[in-house]
């Protein structure tokens, strides 16, 4: 294949730097967690059921415990299974668009291995808890980390 004028790289050569190899272990790695967290989901199933309505709103205010998440551990674990999936096809389209266009490679490979790391623990804290504004900030990192490897693949390559 030709040599890319602005990376220097050849897809070819591209692909056996040492970064990008790093770079798709870090992918490899967040889509291996997906994929455990895929097959462990079903064991626990999704808690659907709902309580029986209250007849009054005292009576529905005493019943509901205060700082208790909501749901069960199998809907938690469904959330925690949206946020891996999401994040890894996320991740994926940039990282596709950055070997394809012989682009950054050091750079992207530290962000990606944050962008892993966030990841994990978001998933994490999604078992345990979630809230829409915390959601809010953290998908706005992941889309700031995506637009910063998409932006260093058109920078450095294509």
């Amino acid at each position: 294949m030709d040599e890319n004028p602005n990376s220097g790289f050849s897809v070819t050569s591209f692909v056996n730097e040492n970064n990008v190899r790093l770079t798709w272990i870090a992918f490899f790695t967040q889509w291996t967690l997906w994929g455990l967290v895929y097959f462990i989901r079903h064991v626990f199933g999704e808690d659907n059921s709902k309580p029986a309505p209250a007849e009054t709103d005292a009576e529905a205010s005493a019943q509901k415990a205060k700082w208790k998440p909501e749901g069960a551990f199998g809907s938690r674990l469904v959330n925690a299974h949206r946020v891996l999936m999401e994040n890894t096809l996320l991740l994926l389209s940039v990282l596709v668009l950055n070997t394809f266009g012989t682009g950054s490679t050091r750079a992207v490979m530290i962000l990606t291995w944050i962008y892993f790391a966030l990841t994990a623990i978001v998933a994490l804290t999604e078992m345990g808890y979630g809230h829409r504004f915390i959601r809010f900030l953290y998908s706005a990192a992941f889309f700031g980390i995506t637009l910063a490897i998409g932006g260093l693949s058109f920078a450095r390559g294509w």
